[in-house]
């Protein structure tokens, strides 16, 4: 009888100690498929002021700088989901190529983007870039370009009218 004791304690003992290693292996499994997500913040221009707002989403995470920055100014272009807000860049601009070398951060848009006005387009990069580094915040930096080429490289500032309030001086 002594026998049959300990065989039923030996044989609940291993049977606890499978139920325990099973559900370890299923926590496990839970914890690394679970939590693929990550908050990212990108930022919109306001309706009403023009300045910008933060809009937070769940984005898929990814390995990679070069593919983090990719996919925030892809969601970027997709345009805001929050009222208010106005979209960066106009409908069908798409990030052709993403760089990441040497701490800094460079991100090349498809030439659509250069449709907008000069102020519209300077306030878009500017959401652009703060989304960006929001994402990499240990990027040194962020340069943007339409086309492979910086917006406005080519075109100084505009010079303001000869009759201008300085004119009047």
């Amino acid at each position: 009888m002594h026998d049959s004791v300990q065989t039923t304690k030996a044989r609940l003992a291993a049977l606890a100690l499978a139920a325990l290693g099973l559900a370890f292996l299923v926590s496990l499994g839970a914890w690394s498929l679970g939590d693929r997500l990550e908050d990212a913040t990108l930022y919109f221009p306001s309706y009403r002021t023009g300045s910008l707002r933060g809009e937070t989403r769940a984005l898929p995470r990814v390995r990679g700088a070069e593919a983090r920055a990719e996919l925030v100014a892809s969601e970027l272009l997709l345009g805001p989901g929050a009222p208010g807000l106005l979209p960066a860049f106009p409908a069908g601009v798409r990030v052709e190529a993403s760089l990441y070398r040497k701490g800094r951060l460079y991100l090349d848009l498809s030439e659509d983007a250069a449709l907008s006005g000069r102020a519209d387009l300077e306030r878009g990069l500017s959401a652009l870039r703060r989304s960006v580094k929001a994402a990499l915040p240990l990027a040194k930096g962020v340069v943007v370009t339409i086309g492979g080429r910086l917006p406005y490289a080519d075109y100084p500032e505009p010079e303001p009218p000869a009759d201008g309030p300085e004119a009047a001086r």
